[in-house]
């Protein structure tokens, strides 16, 4: 078994996954995270949009949300924040109107984007493998409530 680390897309904490997992409860919040990578053609209007995996956005897609996934390609139309763990790729087809929050964006010539941007690594959560598959951040969370 191939086991992948990701982060929660609810509260960012380290979990464990089989490779072939397309969902997984998170043992920490027991929220049901989605684990396969996503592409959008079609419209889509809800709350809160994420996957611990890539998303893509085709030129057919046209979404209103807020996203959280590893890694973002936008193509159509997007209107919502978005938080991605490594990178966001704007197309010159592509229409964003949001705050961006990720490790990297590529904005594209003749995007159009409205909107605040954050970019950097600090900028978002990072998955780092310690003893037994744990974050460090958790580990330190764990060792700053034991004082």
């Amino acid at each position: 078994m191939a086991v992948r680390h990701i982060l929660c897309t609810q509260c960012d904490l380290p979990l464990d996954v089989d490779e072939t997992a397309k969902s997984v409860n998170c043992r920490h919040c027991n929220t049901r995270v989605i684990t396969e990578a996503m592409v959008v053609a079609e419209y889509v209007a809800v709350r809160r949009f994420a996957t611990a995996n890539r998303m893509r956005i085709t030129k057919k897609g046209i979404v209103y949300a807020a996203v959280r996934a590893d890694a973002l390609e936008v193509e159509g139309v997007l209107q919502g924040d978005v938080v991605s763990l490594s990178s966001i790729r704007i197309a010159k087809s592509a229409q964003v109107k949001g705050s961006l929050r990720g490790a990297s964006l590529s904005l594209e010539p003749g995007a159009t984007f409205v909107g605040d941007v954050a970019i950097g690594p600090e900028q978002v959560p990072r998955a780092e493998p310690t003893v037994d598959g744990a974050l460090a951040r958790e580990a330190a969370a764990r060792e700053a409530a034991g004082r």
